[in-house]
This record gives structure tokens, C-alpha cells and sequence, in this order.
């Protein structure tokens, strides 16, 4: 169900959105959450994994271009992305520093309107001791902080996260897009951003990969089948994510070409193209996307 008031805001009653990671990519989707701010469009239901928790974080505080500025302000800044941050803090993306007060002092977050959000949040991490994906749904008495750092902590270059009692990593591993969670809960409006190009597939890790992973996470071997099986399961997931967009079941917002921003992209201005790019791409996107929405 969809309501329509003064002709142009967008309460979405009835509808998901879905965001995948991508480290830096997550350019492209904090552009299209920032014109859905900027336009009112509000979605019911919000599942977030990896980088794409945190662009979520800030579309549910309502905080229009938070999660690109912080990420220019400090990507030169070592306390945030750093080699040394290896040693100091267990990953080259200090995730912790995101929620620190240097942090906050720069961009200060609404913890009152985010808490306060009638908007249902999800977010998935991958279990290191099942190699399944766990999902954290964002409750009156919890702000989900530790389940987005441990959905958007990569392996190798993050630490791993402590959940009550469980440990986890990046979200991307277990389920990369969790269109088939928003299927679950019964939404048949659903809205998916990748970061990725159309025909994008996931190469086989290499075997130089494959052999650090399972030196690094011996303790977890079922976690060490995750990250091995997933390009598999990721390319299946862009299979039937096309198939269901041909279908006209999901609407996917998509890069139009392939995106060449790293996961630790030190170019300002790639980052800040690709910001322009998802403009770009809602803009052009925003006809069909209120016609899949009010049909």
C-alpha cells in the first residue's frame, strides 16, 4: 500500500528496501538514500548488509549526505582507514571510529530520531561459527551499533565482532543481497540497490585467497566454506534478482557501468563521481520506480 500526500511524498506503507555493501561503492547508494530523503520517499522496511548498514543508519536518522561526508572528511585520516589500524585496532577500516566522539563531534548523529523511526531495520552478518547469516533487527532498547560494525567488518582486514557470545563478520559473505528476507516477511513491493553494473559476476576467489582465509579463520571452518562458496552463491542471487526484475516482481537500482571505485579508493573525485552517478541513476530511475511502487 502506498499513500500519496500533497502529490509527491511517499509514504510506503508497505514496501523494502534492500542495500547491499561494497565498502566505498556504498557512494552509489548513500547518492539514491540521500534523494529519497530529499524527496520524503520512506520505506517500511530497511535491510542493510555491510557498508549498506551504514548508509541505512543514516537514512533512518533522516540525516540527507551524512554518510558520504563523513567518508571525504576523514578518508585520508588514519584513525579511520589506515595499515597501521591492522595492529591498532584489528582492521584497515577502524569501524569504531565511526562511532566515536571525534567522529560525532564532526557530524553529529540523531540518535533520538533513529530510535524513534516507525521504519523496521534489519541488518545482516555472517556467523563465524555457523557460516550463516544472522539477522539483527533494531529494537526499542537496542541501536544495533555492534551488528552493523559486524556486518560491515571484511575479513582480513577487519576484526572479528563479538555478539553476545557469538563472533561475526562481514554480512556480504552469508547473504550479499537479502531480497529473499524482505520475500519472507511478506513484502511484494521490493526496492534493491547493488553496486554493481547489470551482467556483473563475482570471479572464483584465487587459491592465494582461499589459503589466507583458512589459515586466518582455521577456528571457523564453516566460515571458511562461506567465503569460498560465495561468489557461487552470489552469482545466483544476481541470477534470480534479474529474473524477478524482468519479471517486474523487484525494482533494482543499479550502476549503468561498471563501478572502478576500490574498497580503499583514495581518489576524492571517483568517489565523488560515483556519488553523481547514483543521482544520476534515481533521477532517471524515479518515473518507473513510482510506477512499480503504485501499481
Amino acid at each position: 500500500m502506498v499513500q500519496i500526500q500533497n502529490g509527491s511524498v511517499y509514504i510506503l506503507e508497505k514496501a523494502a528496501l534492500i542495500l547491499e555493501g561494497g565498502a566505498l561503492r556504498s557512494f552509489f547508494t548513500s547518492s539514491i538514500l540521500d534523494y529519497f530523503l530529499e524527496h520524503d520517499v520512506e520505506f517500511e522496511y530497511v535491510h542493510g548488509v555491510s557498508a549498506g548498514t551504514l548508509c541505512a543508519m543514516n537514512y533512518i536518522s533522516k540525516q540527507r549526505n551524512r554518510s558520504s561526508n563523513i567518508n571525504l572528511h576523514f578518508l585520508h585520516d588514519k584513525r579511520y582507514i589506515s595499515v597501521s589500524n591492522l595492529w591498532n585496532n584489528g582492521g584497515i577500516f577502524n569501524l569504531d571510529f565511526l562511532f566515536s566522539p571525534d567522529c560525532f563531534a564532526y557530524s553529529p548523529f540523531d540518535w533520538d530520531t533513529y530510535r524513534h523511526s516507525q521504519q523496521v531495520f534489519e541488518i545482516t552478518a555472517t556467523n563465524c561459527e555457523t557460516g550463516e547469516a544472522q539477522i539483527f533487527r533494531k529494537q526499542a532498547d537496542n541501536d544495533q551499533v555492534e551488528a552493523i560494525k559486524a556486518s560491515s567488518s571484511i575479513p582480513l582486514l577487519s576484526d572479528i565482532r563479538l555478539i553476545d557470545g557469538q563472533h561475526y563478520l562481514d554480512g556480504g559473505i552469508a547473504d550479499s543481497i537479502p531480497f529473499k528476507r524482505a520475500q519472507e516477511l511478506g513484502y511484494d513491493k521490493i526496492v534493491v540497490v547493488v553496486t554493481r553494473d547489470l551482467g556483473y559476476r563475482k570471479p572464483e576467489n584465487g587459491a592465494a585467497m582461499n589459503n589466507m582465509i583458512k589459515r586466518r579463520y582455521k577456528q571457523y571452518p564453516n566460515f571458511v566454506q562461506a567465503f569460498i562458496d560465495r561468489p557461487k552463491h552470489y552469482n545466483q542471487s544476481l541470477n534470480e534478482l534479474e529474473k524477478l526484475e524482468k519479471e517486474g516482481k523487484i525494482f533494482v537500482l543499479r550502476p549503468a557501468a561498471p563501478v572502478t571505485v576500490s574498497h580503499f579508493e583514495r581518489d576524492d573525485s571517483k568517489l565523488i563521481d560515483l556519488y553523481h552517478k547514483g543521482t544520476e541513476t534515481i533521477v532517471e530511475q524515479m518515473p518507473a520506480l513510482k510506477k512499480y511502487l503504485t501499481k
